[in-house]
């Protein structure tokens, strides 16, 4: 299970814990500041777009590419 919980230090209290708590029962719990958390959403962003783009060069390296001129690009602009 994943949830994010975003609160500021002095609003986690004797509640929360035991929100987390009940909750997560015997799940390990981690808690990190934002910039952290943060610094792992980008990582695991920029890994899906990586892995987009390596499926993209696959994609063209198999033939399932569309090729487009130039010229047919601002054809398809004034469309």
């Amino acid at each position: 299970m994943y949830a994010a919980y975003h609160l500021r230090a002095d609003e986690l209290n004797d509640e929360v814990i035991q929100t987390l708590k009940n909750t997560f029962r015997q799940d390990e719990i981690v808690i990190l500041p934002k910039a952290a958390y943060d610094e792992i959403e980008k990582i695991r962003h920029n890994a899906a777009f990586t892995e987009k783009l390596q499926q993209g060069i696959r994609d063209i390296e198999e033939g399932r590419g569309i090729v487009k001129t130039m010229d047919e690009l601002k054809a398809m602009e004034d469309e």
